[in-house]
């Protein structure tokens, strides 16, 4: 039992090394918003570490949708007619803002996170349920990742809910600035345990079909 256990911590150490590379516009919004809080801290004064963490927070979260935008756009084209794919994308990539903007709450901000891990993994819930794997196959289109969609669908229920706990803890055990420089990371973190958790899954089918 012990032997399993370690050769199984050793193969997700291996595989780590095998965690594809990060395009740089994943670090974009995180160079942003490392660079804008300290800034606007100056600039605001004393006394107004608030607004600064949210107008730091709305120009980094505007940098992240811009950078998903033209792959959100495409994957909606393929279901909806251009018209509704514009008033959809108009929804999801300008809602957040606005309504973050309009509360101006630091605490929004943060919960923010959490609620987009509670409605992604709530979507791969209902496939679960329902013994489908659509929105594993929208995020994994590839032939290859076919025979996986299934497990990749309860990975994603799981992976959604680690993180959602993992946000909810750095909201009550770091300082406000602190958790901005979490969330800067948070999409190295994510790419980094998605990638390895992919590959782990991939390698140990293969071992078990090679069994």
């Amino acid at each position: 039992m012990l032997r399993q256990t370690l050769d199984s911590l050793r193969l997700v150490l291996e595989l780590f090394r095998d965690v594809p590379p990060m395009p740089r516009r994943i670090f974009l919004p995180g160079a942003v918003l490392v660079a804008a809080y300290p800034l606007l801290s100056v600039l605001l004064g004393p006394g107004e570490g608030g607004q600064a963490f949210v107008t730091a927070f709305l120009l980094a979260l505007a940098v992240r949708i811009a950078v998903r935008f033209e792959g959100m756009v495409t994957k909606l084209l393929d279901q909806f007619s251009r018209r509704e794919t514009v008033l959809i994308a108009l929804l999801v990539g300008m809602g957040p803002l606005f309504l973050l903007a309009s509360v101006d709450d630091p605490l929004w901000c943060q919960r923010s996170q959490s609620a987009y891990y509670i409605i992604l993994g709530a979507m791969f819930v209902s496939d679960m349920l329902a013994g489908r794997h659509d929105m594993a196959a929208r995020f994994w289109p590839w032939p290859e990742m076919a025979p996986h969609l299934p497990a990749m669908t309860r990975i994603m229920v799981l992976f959604n809910l680690a993180f959602l706990l993992l946000n909810e803890t750095m909201i009550r055990s770091l300082d406000p600035s602190h958790w901005l420089l979490f969330w800067a990371v948070l999409p190295v973190l994510s790419h980094v345990a998605l990638s390895a958790l992919i590959l782990t899954l991939i390698h140990g089918d293969d071992g078990e079909a090679l069994g």
